[in-house]
Order: structure tokens, then C-alpha cells, then sequence
């Protein structure tokens, strides 16, 4: 299962549709020229070990208010000084090498770090020191990001099993086991906690419900129908994160659509008939989504009527949309960030990601911190950024915006 989960990511990352026996090949977007108000200084770079394309859905970036923590593939984990150290044995504060793979984490929970590993594991770490405090054995990789609540841990495994684990000792509480499909993407959706329950997005193309004291299922709801002949086709994950947002649970199904869900019964809102599967963005006035081509959608939360799309970054293999003070910031598989106006969609400012090894690595996860970002990249320098506005001068001046670049 594990080989057929990471091939239909990077069949998808490949840019190739299935068109019956014939392949469509997807050409990236080229980026009109724009004059950037923003700029980005490096404050600091380290280097940690490479990683294969799609090997990432499932890291995380994690910080308190001194440290920033990250974690590569092959098993390192490392914690960083926030600010820029003057030399590098001072900017790495301590890392530690696992024996397994890092499929998902860290994530902080107090003081501790939690990762899941490719066997199996799911290791809890001491986030002063990396010490081991506690490790338990589930059924298959964890790839999915924990949620500490209640003081229980909980997770998913790639065989469908969701898992109540003690958050002081690793116990297992209890698990749930749900039937997967043969073809689904690499990664699963992070579970979500709200009020006694956990609401958990599946490769089946359904969203439940469950009792996060006891496991039992509430209620379940399908926003995506398998169609097609093949399982390519007949894929419907659920992978985005899923969002809580004015009592009101927002999900986006590949090959599946938007919903805006009932919390207490399922019941829909409103569906949008887009598919995408990188997380998205919910304010107090619209949702922000990635479709898989690439094209951002602004609809309104309170209907879902349509507000506009911006079709300049299509195919550029963008990644999990994040918020920037009163902007999104989309990062694409090509280095380049973008900040989009919220309003009307235009792309208003972009800034190139480098590293000491090239410009073309692939950002493959971020935090934003304020005017500050963390980048993690696919070479496995993770780098500080400070965001500042720009004298202009690197950038040409387009006379006037384009059509994609106003968001038509």
C-alpha cells in the first residue's frame, strides 16, 4: 500500500493527467514581471540531510518563544536559537539522530516534541534537551500530524487506524480502525480537535466524527464519489486540513468539492465543485483554496459564492497556502513566494527562495512568524527569513497588470 500511496503523488507532482492511454503534460505558469514592495533578508541557514520529492507531507515546522524545531526524513531532529547566532554550533541548540524515517512532526505539546516514524513509532522528546521521554509501537507508518488534547495524543496510521494515546506516557487509550482504499495521495490530513470531538478527513472521500473520550463514531458525511475506471481515477482523498470556522467545519476533497458542514449532524451548508488537496485558508469573510491546477479560489464563507481566482500561479506545484498579516502567501514548487491580496486576488508582491547550493529547491514546508518566515526546502536547509519592504530596484516595472495578475 505504501508504494502505491507515494506513486500517485508523484504521478500528480509530475504534472501528468491521465487521458485515457494518451498523457497531458502540464506547463507551468510564467510569471508576468512585477515590481515587489517585499523583500527577503536571510538571517540564518542551516544545513540538515536531503529529501526526495513527497516525502514531506507530513513534517511540520514547530516553534515556542525561543526555539524554532524542525525534523528531516532520515531521522534527524534539530532545535534552533530564533535569533541569528554568530556562529553555527550557537544557532543549533541540539539535534538528535533516530534510527527510523520521520514521517510526520514535530509538533509541540508543552514541553514536548512529538514525532512519527515511518516503522511505526510515535516519539515523544524532551523539546530543552531531545531526550526520549516516552515511544510507543502502532500498527503501521504514522503519517499523520498528532493533536494533543485533553492530554491524550492523537494520530493516524497509514492503514486507517486512528489512535487515543496517553500524552504523559505514550499509553494507548484506544483506536478505531477504518478501510482504505488500494490508490490513494501520500499523506493523510492532520486529525482536528474541537470540543470533545475529533473530526478526522479520510481517503475514502468522507469526513466523521468521533467521541475523542471514547473513539465512537458520531456521524460521517462523503464529499467526494469514486468515478472513474481506474483507481487513479477513483481517488478521493481528503487530505486537506480541515477547518473550524464560525461554528461551521470546512473540508476539500480531491476529486471532491468544498463543503462548509454542520458540526453537530454532518449536514452540508453549501458544496463548490473544486478539487484540490493542499490545506487552505478561512477568515472572518471567505475561504482560500488551491485547486490541482494550481489556481487560487476566493469564495464567500457565509454561501460560498465565488469572489475570483488567480490563474498566473497555475501548475506551479504550489504548496499548503499560508496567511501573511493581511495577505495569503503561496509558495511554489519553483522557489518563488507570493503574496496575494485578499480582496481581489492580485499577486502583490514575490521574492525568490535560495539557498548556498542553488535557487531551484523546493519549499516543501513554511512557518510564518510575523514579518519573519521559516523555510524548510527539499535540498534540507531550513532558513530564516526576514520580510522587508523592497527598494524596487531588482524588479521590472510592468506597465500594466495582466489579466491573471488582477485575478481574472
Amino acid at each position: 500500500m505504501n508504494f502505491l500511496r507515494g506513486a500517485s503523488l508523484i504521478f500528480l507532482a509530475l504534472g501528468l493527467t491521465a487521458c485515457s492511454s494518451s498523457k497531458v503534460v502540464r506547463v507551468p505558469a510564467s510569471l508576468t514581471p512585477l515590481d515587489s514592495p517585499l523583500q527577503i533578508e536571510r538571517n540564518w541557514q542551516v544545513q540538515l540531510n536531503e529529501m526526495r520529492a513527497f516525502e514531506e507531507k507530513g513534517l511540520n515546522i514547530a516553534q515556542n518563544k525561543e526555539m524554532v524545531f524542525a525534523a528531516d526524513v532520515q531521522g534527524l531532529v534539530s532545535a534552533f536559537a530564533k535569533e541569528n547566532q554568530s556562529r553555527w554550533t550557537d544557532q543549533v541548540l541540539w539535534q538528535i539522530q533516530l534510527s527510523e524515517k520521520i514521517v510526520s512532526g514535530p509538533v509541540l505539546d508543552q514541553n514536548h516534541l512529538i514525532i512519527g516514524t515511518a516503522k511505526g513509532k510515535v516519539i515523544a522528546l524532551s523539546s530543552e534537551s531531545g531526550d526520549v521521554v516516552w515511544q510507543t509501537q502502532l500498527s503501521s507508518e504514522v503519517v499523520g500530524r498528532a493533536v494533543v488534547a485533553e492530554q491524550k495524543l492523537f494520530t493516524r496510521t497509514v492503514d486507517g487506524r486512528l489512535y487515543a494515546l496517553s500524552a504523559t506516557n505514550g499509553r494507548i487509550i484506544w483506536v478505531t480502525e477504518n478501510q482504505i482504499p488500494n490508490l490513494s495521495l501520500r499523506g493523510v490530513a492532520p486529525v482536528l480537535y474541537h470540543q470533545a470531538r475529533l473530526y478526522i478527513g479520510w481517503e475514502t472521500g468522507k469526513v466523521e466524527a468521533v467521541s475523542a473520550d471514547s473513539g465512537k463514531s458520531l456521524w460521517e458525511s462523503r464529499i467526494a464519489i469514486p468515478r472513474g475506471r481506474t483507481d487513479l481515477e477513483r481517488m478521493v482523498d481528503v487530505q486537506a486540513s480541515l477547518v473550524i470556522k464560525q461554528d461551521r467545519l470546512f473540508a476539500l476533497g480531491y476529486h471532491g468539492k468544498l463543503v462548509a458542514m454542520n458540526l453537530e449532524n454532518g449536514n452540508l451548508y453549501y458544496a463548490k465543485d473544486v478539487s484540490g488537496y493542499r490545506d487552505f485558508v478561512v477568515d472572518d469573510q471567505a475561504i482560500y483554496v488551491v485547486d490541482e491546477d494550481d489556481i487560487v479560489h476566493a469564495y464567500d464563507l457565509s454561501n460560498g459564492t465565488k469572489l475570483w481566482s488567480q490563474v498566473g500561479l497555475k501548475y506551479r506545484s504550489l504548496r499548503d497556502l499560508k496567511v501573511y498579516k493581511d495577505m495569503l502567501l503561496a509558495i511554489d514548487g519553483l522557489g518563488y513566494l507570493h503574496w496575494l491580496n485578499k480582496t481581489h486576488g492580485t499577486i502583490s508582491a514575490r521574492v525568490k527562495h535560495s539557498n548556498a547550493y542553488g535557487d531551484e529547491d523546493q519549499v516543501v514546508q513554511a512557518l510564518v512568524e510575523g514579518d519573519r518566515l521559516y523555510l524548510l526546502d527539499n535540498a534540507g536547509t531550513i532558513n530564516s527569513y526576514q520580510v522587508e519592504p523592497s527598494d524596487l530596484s531588482t524588479f521590472q516595472t510592468a506597465a500594466e497588470p495582466t489579466a491573471a495578475e488582477q485575478g481574472q
